[in-house]
């Protein structure tokens, strides 16, 4: 007796079907955990840069340059950092565009840091 052998098409069919897809959700794993890092380094060089102006006789602008600079190195773009410096609270806010593994896709990454102000007091 010689059986016929004979090709089952379903399995190729769901491959090309289902391939797509786990590549399409691959991707979006792997670009939100860049993203949400991206987002965690935005808020440690707020959380520095606040710490840094907030200390006695300390200058705005270094720790500006220094969190722009850092952001840039990290691989940010259209990165903004504004730093205000009140009598009893010093806040930073910076935020920059992060970019993604497909081009043309990006986050708009920022983060707020608030410490309070050291001061003089005789």
């Amino acid at each position: 007796m010689l059986r016929r052998v004979v090709r089952d098409e379903r399995g190729t069919a769901a491959t090309i079907l289902l391939f797509p897809v786990f590549v399409v959700v691959t991707f979006m794993f792997i670009q939100a955990l860049m993203w949400q890092h991206e987002r965690q380094m935005a808020a440690s060089v707020a959380d520095r840069a606040a710490s840094a102006v907030a200390l006695y006789g300390s200058s705005p602008g270094t720790a500006q340059a220094e969190a722009v600079a850092e952001l840039r190195e990290a691989g940010l773009r259209q990165v903004r950092v504004s730093i205000t410096r009140g009598v009893d609270e010093t806040v930073v806010r910076v935020s920059g565009t992060a970019p993604g593994i497909l081009i043309g896709t990006s986050s708009t990454v920022s983060a707020r840091s608030s410490t309070p102000t050291e001061r003089f007091q005789p």
